[in-house]
């Protein structure tokens, strides 16, 4: 198999899956979290913390989405920084509300929440809530990371190949997705195969490239299973078998790999 540069995750999104909408104009929320982040001043964080007090105030006088979700949306008012991570998640995503999601997610966020931190993150990162700053996404994201949310420590790793909101170091992108992947991430898992495979930030390493790819495969990783398959297929690091690896590549196919659809004509069925 031959050096990889096009099968890079995108940074991943996973409480989210919902597409930003196209130019949204927030009247954004200015909570302590983004304002520390920033280096304001500790006057500008205690006007945004009266500020946000006084929404969260108004907000009670608002119903539910649903009435199943009240007792969600109180546990969120009364400071519970997970309910509120939770209530943007069901804004953002059940109900194509971004704008409100992000609001939650801020104030999660002033907490110090570790997935609060991280959605914050993606939200800078992606636009969602109609405001974009690589800068600031990245701060969140090291802060999530640096609490030991898994999540967090693979994208912040990502960040750092993409040059994301800081410099590329390949060196401190290796060591951030490596504690995701040994935390049984199967995206990071597959991540520490591409860069043993491609000797990027780490020595490269075909045989322990193969051992994380095993490892993302195991839980239904389809790129990583395409790896496996195309090394069994080849006899490259592993026993050769043209039939089980033959099998594997169309396993991958099946559950939507792009890298095998790509490479699939480069293995036929043997006879």
């Amino acid at each position: 198999m031959q050096k990889n540069e096009k099968t890079r995750q995108r940074i991943s999104n996973e409480p989210f899956e919902l597409p930003a909408r196209g130019a949204l104009k927030a009247r954004l929320l200015l909570c302590a979290a983004v304002l520390l982040a920033c280096g304001s001043a500790s006057a500008e964080v205690q006007r945004a913390e009266a500020q946000n007090r006084k929404t969260i105030a108004e907000e009670r006088k608002i119903p539910a989405r649903t009435a199943e979700l009240a007792p969600l949306k109180r546990a969120a008012e009364d400071g519970d920084a997970a309910a509120q991570v939770a209530y943007a998640k069901y804004l953002h995503q059940q109900f194509d509300d971004p704008i409100e999601g992000f609001r939650w997610m801020e104030r999660a966020a002033a907490q110090n929440h570790p997935e609060g931190l991280y959605g914050l993150s993606l939200y800078y990162t992606n636009g969602w809530s109609g405001l974009k700053s690589p800068g600031l996404a990245f701060k969140l994201m090291q802060s999530s990371a640096e609490k030991g949310y898994h999540w967090a420590e693979l994208d912040l790793g990502l960040f750092y190949i993409k040059g994301t909101g800081t410099k590329k170091d390949l060196n401190k992108a290796a060591e951030w997705i490596s504690k995701a992947a040994a935390a049984g991430l199967p995206v990071a898992q597959y991540e520490m195969g591409l860069l043993n495979l491609n000797g990027e930030g780490v020595k490269r390493d075909f045989l322990e490239a193969l051992r994380w790819f095993d490892k993302a495969a195991q839980q239904n990783h389809p790129d990583a299973m395409f790896y496996i398959g195309a090394a069994m297929y080849e006899g490259s690091g592993t026993d050769k078998n043209p039939a089980q690896g033959w099998a594997m590549i169309q396993e991958a196919l099946r559950l939507g790999s792009k890298v095998a659809s790509d490479n699939s004509k480069n293995y036929p069925k043997p006879r």
